[in-house]
């Protein structure tokens, strides 16, 4: 009688361990591959700063970013005339776009555009990530920047990062979901290398651009944030966007406050959401009327922009000069909500006439009016203004930008990477919150109206 020999399982144990090393070498290559698109978008976002700030210094000689004020010092005609130029050159610019393609309706492409093309089923749509395209839009919004449009520079950059991070996909062939993961890359590097805050640029790839993710996902996206955030320091150094006071040991009265500040920061979202997404159909509805090729939008639109910075200056470029003097206290609660409105007003001109640039920067600056308003106002009957003034400055700026958005986290967390305040951090977390929830009910943030609108023509 013999017996039966047990079966053996050497061959499945050994089909396991090649599917383990296979698996491990596709992560490495993902891993190399997102560094390297942190390491680029970061070279990247450096070129398009610097091609803003030799804008602001050819259109208005001003040196480091400080716009508004030197426009303050400016003869009457160079003002108004600045942005003229500056539209006219975009107008050429898309008149070139609507020659390759863009159509009869040309503009800048932007953060929507990245969410529409990978939200298509089964596939993600290169249209808005061509990179030839691409340059163009960057091009377009540096000069829109530099001849001081009121739009901001992270929008632009979130573009220039996820095109950048399609063309290895591309090239590799790589499948749908390792492509959007690399449109995450791309994204979160730029907000990293941005705002010099790289745990914010994760979150925001996953709020904004992909909206859910594999756990998998998480550590390619966060290399790519990481190695934009090392890069963009390399030249600019680590300093913050803006110099914030230290705030300790905030007074129990400012958290009672907050939720009534994020009741007024949704408000003001959804004043700035409505206006900012209407806009771009507004400004074509003036040109149909008035029988104008769109690419002649912008040198009109600069030309009432010049007037209006005339009166109010601090609307003029990214703005984040005039945000810094709201937090350093050097305006007063009245004239802040005057740029409340100016801005929003401002902005809107700007994108109805088809300029480049995007609304992260005027939403922080309108949030940043409101909130330094309010906090004066709070901190009055306390008898510290000044602290008061800075607290809340500091979370209008993450309630309206987090609410406009639809990023209340990585807001968030920019605030506390800026701030390395958990109290404030913990305020702009409640406000945003609120104002978010409100926003969301009233139909949505900027972004997803943004979508909605762009499905729609498509």
């Amino acid at each position: 009688m013999t017996l039966a020999k047990a079966p053996s399982h050497r061959p499945k144990r050994r089909k396991r361990s090649m599917s383990v090393r296979q698996n491990w070498q596709i992560a490495l290559r993902l891993w190399l591959i997102a560094a390297g698109i942190g390491l680029l978008v970061g070279i990247a976002v450096i070129i398009f700063r610097l091609t803003i700030m030799a804008g602001e210094m050819f259109f208005f000689t001003a040196p480091d970013e400080k716009v508004a004020s030197t426009a303050a010092g400016l003869p009457a005609l160079h003002v108004v005339m600045a942005p003229v130029v500056g539209g006219a050159i975009v107008g050429i610019l898309l008149a070139i776009g609507s020659m390759i393609g863009w159509g009869d309706k040309p503009r800048a492409f932007s953060v929507a555009d990245v969410m529409k093309a990978r939200r298509f089923p089964g596939r993600i749509r290169e249209t808005a990530l061509n990179l030839r395209d691409g340059l163009l839009t960057a091009a377009i919004s540096a000069i829109s920047l530099g001849a001081g449009a009121s739009t901001g520079r992270e929008g632009p950059a979130v573009h220039i990062g996820a095109v950048l991070a399609h063309q290895p996909a591309k090239w590799l062939n790589l499948d749908v979901r390792a492509t959007r993961m690399l449109l995450g890359c791309g994204a979160a590097a730029a907000v990293s290398a941005s705002f010099h805050a790289p745990l914010a640029g994760v979150l925001f790839a996953r709020e904004v651009i992909l909206q859910r993710y594999r756990i998998a996902d998480i550590g390619p996206i966060a290399v790519s944030s990481v190695v934009a955030a090392i890069t963009a320091r390399s030249h600019f150094g680590s300093e913050a966007l803006f110099a914030v006071p230290e705030i300790t040991d905030p007074p129990v009265m400012y958290f009672l406050a907050t939720p009534l500040l994020g009741l007024l920061s949704a408000g003001l979202a959804m004043m700035a959401i409505w206006t900012w997404s209407r806009a771009p159909e507004a400004g074509e509805q003036f040109a149909a009327q008035f029988k104008l090729p769109v690419w002649m939008l912008p040198p009109l639109g600069g030309l009432v922009l010049g007037c209006f910075a005339l009166a109010f200056p601090q609307i003029l470029g990214v703005g984040y000069e005039p945000t810094a003097a709201a937090l350093a206290g050097v305006y007063g609660p009245a004239f802040m909500i005057l740029l409340v409105f100016a801005k929003l007003a401002a902005t809107s001109l700007c994108i109805g006439a088809h300029f480049g640039g995007g609304v992260f920067s005027p939403s922080l600056y309108i949030g940043a009016m409101l909130g330094g308003a309010f906090g004066i106002l709070i901190g009055m009957p306390l008898n510290e203004p000044e602290a008061a003034l800075h607290f809340f400055t500091i979370v209008g700026m993450g309630a309206v930008s987090g609410a406009v958005l639809g990023a209340p986290i990585s807001t968030t967390l920019i605030v506390f990477e800026l701030t390395s305040s958990y109290e404030t951090a913990a305020a702009v977390l409640v406000s945003v919150s609120l104002a978010t929830v409100l926003v969301q009910s009233q139909g949505g943030a900027l972004f997803e109206r943004q979508v909605k609108f762009r499905m729609r023509d498509s």
